[in-house]
């Protein structure tokens, strides 16, 4: 049923990946490369450690070195 089909997602860490990748994108405005891969990691850690928090994903990528020291886009 439903309600088992959104407990299984929300334990699911393949889907807790793709809910922070897909936040990374969003406020970097720039896909992850291996580059990377420490921020997403750390906002990964944020998560677990906060109870599932997304505020918590959410500062650790805005506080993030790869945020505060991103170049801008060249168009």
């Amino acid at each position: 049923d439903a309600i088992d089909l959104t407990e299984r997602l929300a334990k699911s860490r393949r889907v807790r990946q793709s809910i922070i990748r897909h936040a990374f994108r969003y406020f970097m405005g720039l896909n992850e490369f291996l580059a990377y891969s420490r921020t997403l990691m750390d906002a990964e850690e944020a998560y677990a450690e906060s109870g599932g928090s997304f505020d918590a994903v959410i500062v650790s990528l805005l506080t993030s070195d790869s945020f505060i020291y991103r170049k801008p886009l060249e168009n």
